[in-house]
C-alpha cells in the first residue's frame, strides 16, 4: 500500500488483516482462568481435554473466517463532538462523537481512523450450528473467534501503523463504542459512513448488535507525535461491576 492512499480520505479496503494462530492466554482469560490456575499447566486429565478442545476450536476458527475490513480517514475538522460549539449549523461534519473519553483520546491528532472489521459469514454460520449440537464447544469457539477478531484488529493497527510511521506520522489507542463513555449507539454512524454493509457485509440490529457477531468498530486518532499508549483500566469498562477478576482483586490485563 503507497503512501498515498494512506493520506486520501476515502474508503479504503488495502489493508488486509490477518490471524494466523490465537493467544491461548487470552482464551482462558475469557473462560475466566487466571494466571494461577491449575489448567494451565495441562497436568491432570480435564486439562488436557480443554487444552485439546480449545486447540480443536482455535483451528475452526482459522480455517473458517474469512476476514473483511474497511476504513476511512478523515482530517479532525470533520469530526464533532458534543461539546463543539455550532456543530448543527456546519455542514461538513461526517460524524458527531459524544463523550469526554473519545474528545481526550483525539486531542493532539490532525487525522481519525474509522474502521470495520469482521471475521465473517461463513464462521458465524458455523457458530450457530454450534449452539445447537454442542454447547461446550459453542462456548470454546465464541470465545476463540472473540480472541480471532481482537489478533484481526490489532493486526490492522499493526499494518497501518507501520504505514503511518514511515510518514512520521503516529496512531493512538485503539476505541470502540461502547468504552468508557462513548455510547454503544456511535456504531451505526460509523458503519454507515463507512459503507460497511456492502464493503464487508456487516449489519447491525436495532439492539446494536453487529451481524456476523465477530465484528468490531474502532476509532484511532493520527498525530505528528506519539501520544502514550495507555490500558484503559477498569474505570472504562462496561462490565466493572460483575467483573470475576475484580472480585478476585486482579486485573484482566495483568
Amino acid at each position: 500500500m503507497s503512501r498515498r492512499k494512506v493520506s486520501c480520505y476515502n474508503t479504503h479496503i488495502m489493508i488486509k488483516p490477518q490471524i494466523t494462530q490465537l493467544n491461548r492466554y487470552e482464551v482462558l482469560r475469557y473462560l475466566g482462568l487466571h494466571s494461577n490456575s491449575p489448567v494451565l499447566s495441562g497436568n491432570g486429565a480435564d486439562d488436557m481435554r480443554l487444552q485439546e478442545q480449545i486447540a480443536r476450536c482455535e483451528r475452526t476458527v482459522l480455517e473458517t473466517a474469512r476476514i473483511r475490513c474497511v476504513y476511512q480517514i478523515l482530517p479532525l475538522r470533520r469530526i464533532a463532538f458534543d461539546s463543539t460549539p455550532d456543530t448543527e449549523n456546519r455542514q461538513d461534519i461526517a460524524i458527531l462523537f459524544h463523550g469526554k473519553d473519545i474528545a481526550r483520546l483525539l486531542d493532539g491528532c490532525s487525522e481519525v481512523v474509522l474502521m470495520a472489521l469482521t471475521l465473517g459469514a461463513e464462521l458465524e454460520r458455523v457458530l450457530m450450528r454450534q449452539e445447537v449440537t454442542d454447547m461446550s464447544d459453542a462456548l470454546v469457539l465464541d470465545i476463540c473467534a472473540s480472541v480471532g477478531v481482537e489478533a484481526a484488529a490489532d493486526d490492522f493497527e499493526k499494518q497501518l501503523s507501520a504505514e503511518l510511521l514511515a510518514d512520521g506520522k503516529y496512531l493512538t489507542n485503539r476505541f470502540s463504542p461502547g468504552y468508557g463513555d462513548l455510547p454503544l449507539s456511535h456504531q451505526r454512524p460509523v458503519l454507515e459512513l463507512l459503507n460497511a454493509s456492502r464493503a464487508a457485509g456487516i449489519t447491525l440490529t436495532p439492539s446494536q448488535l453487529m451481524v456476523p457477531r465477530k465484528s468490531v468498530t474502532a476509532i484511532l486518532g493520527i498525530c505528528d507525535h506519539m501520544k502514550e499508549k495507555t490500558l484503559g483500566g477498569c474505570s472504562l469498562c462496561p462490565l466493572k461491576t460483575k467483573c470475576s477478576y475484580r472480585s478476585h482483586n486482579l486485573r484482566c490485563y495483568e
